[in-house]
């Protein structure tokens, strides 16, 4: 493990030194980052061997970090480490679903941290192994010169629900996998109310299943977000003891987002005008919620 680039990142000021003693007292090369943001322009101001990132952080989790740098060509072998308060089948799932090679459980102790960050090391040494060997058995004489590395690109925005103009209700995006035929139907009760904008319906793992009402900039991207939320707000309530979180409601700038589990693997968002009036949307949503589930598991 001596002399490998290893980056942390955690928002917490104790956890980075606490990780930056234990790891360099094993020859490991440190540097950290207080936010997933600045660990990205760290990752493309030199890439490290290893990142290991708390999940709950301000803005970007932990588990939209590792999506990320999994998603580029030029950074996917770095092995990603989550640190989770929480370790359940949840959390694991969606560490499996984010790209990670392992989960971290904080408080976390040297015997529980080393072998997994010795085990991410010894697989990139053993990738890197094998590349070697595919280059030199199909050209014994020259050896390619290195790729640069490509700019990260910054996170892309989050999307506006405020000072959209209105536009007519439109007919959904064709997705690759089409939705339930009858889940279209199941949605437009909810259009009827002219204080709803929009309404979606999304996976378990963060993908658009169809969505209905006013046009939105990239929804896909909302999806991801929305289901960012959702894996957050979970994480949280176990941390302390609450129970499952099934629903959210947020209001930024005269609008309103309302997030609810339709089961364990989808949920139902959708985007109001205002910020009053989400009792009769809500008693709607409890309405619709069995034709919902029958839908979809149709």
């Amino acid at each position: 493990m001596q002399g490998a680039k290893v980056l942390v990142v955690d928002d917490s000021t104790s956890v980075r030194k606490v990780l930056e003693k234990l790891l360099a007292s094993r020859g490991l090369i440190v540097t950290t980052s207080e936010s997933a943001e600045k660990g990205l322009e760290a990752i493309n101001h030199s890439a490290p061997n290893l990142i290991i990132a708390d999940v709950v952080m301000p803005g970007m989790s932990g588990f939209e970090l590792c999506q990320m740098i999994k998603m580029r060509a030029s950074t996917k072998s770095i092995p990603v480490i989550l640190i989770s308060g929480i370790i359940n089948e949840g959390v694991i799932t969606q560490a499996q679903q984010a790209g990670a090679f392992d989960v971290v459980s904080k408080p976390f102790t040297p015997d529980d941290l080393f072998p997994k960050v010795e085990r991410a090391l010894n697989a990139v040494k053993q990738s890197f192994l094998a590349v070697d060997e595919a280059v030199s058995i199909s050209n014994p004489v020259t050896t390619p010169s290195p790729t640069p590395a490509e700019p990260f690109a910054p996170p892309p925005p989050v999307p506006s629900l405020a000072n959209q103009e209105p536009s007519p209700q439109s007919v959904p995006k064709p997705l690759k996998t089409p939705p339930a035929p009858n889940l279209l139907d199941e949605l437009k009760p909810f259009l009827d109310k002219p204080e709803i904008e929009s309404v979606f319906v999304i996976d378990s793992t963060g993908q658009l299943i169809t969505w209905l009402g006013q046009t939105l900039d990239e929804p896909e991207l909302l999806a991801t977000y929305v289901h960012t939320l959702l894996s957050i707000s979970n994480v949280m309530g176990e941390k302390y003891h609450l129970s499952s979180v099934q629903s959210l409601n947020l209001e930024y700038l005269g609008k309103t987002l309302i997030i609810n589990r339709i089961g364990d693997k989808s949920s139902l968002a959708l985007i109001l005008r205002g910020t009053g009036g989400t009792g009769v949307i809500r008693y709607l949503v409890l309405k619709q919620m069995p034709q919902l589930k029958a839908a979809l598991s149709g």
